[in-house]
């Protein structure tokens, strides 16, 4: 495979009001967007990883307080 020829190349330009102009150009080849893609599910993967294990915390948290009591 020549990356030459697969090349995607993309350009975008934004101007916000006068003064304020972004040019951004891409360039990319398909082995370059199936290890973005690796990547970006890595960090979906990670975050719901670390949401669910946010929440259980949170539970754990929830039931010690409750279980608090005044001695009687």
């Amino acid at each position: 495979m020549r990356l030459s020829k697969d090349r995607q190349t993309t350009r975008a330009s934004v101007k916000l009001g006068k003064w304020v102009e972004l040019d951004a150009r891409t360039d990319f080849s398909p082995p370059g967007l199936v290890a973005v893609g690796l990547m970006v599910s890595g960090v979906l993967l990670s975050a719901s990883v670390l949401a669910a294990a946010t929440g259980r915390a949170k539970a754990r948290r929830i039931e010690a307080r409750a279980d608090r009591s005044l001695p009687g």
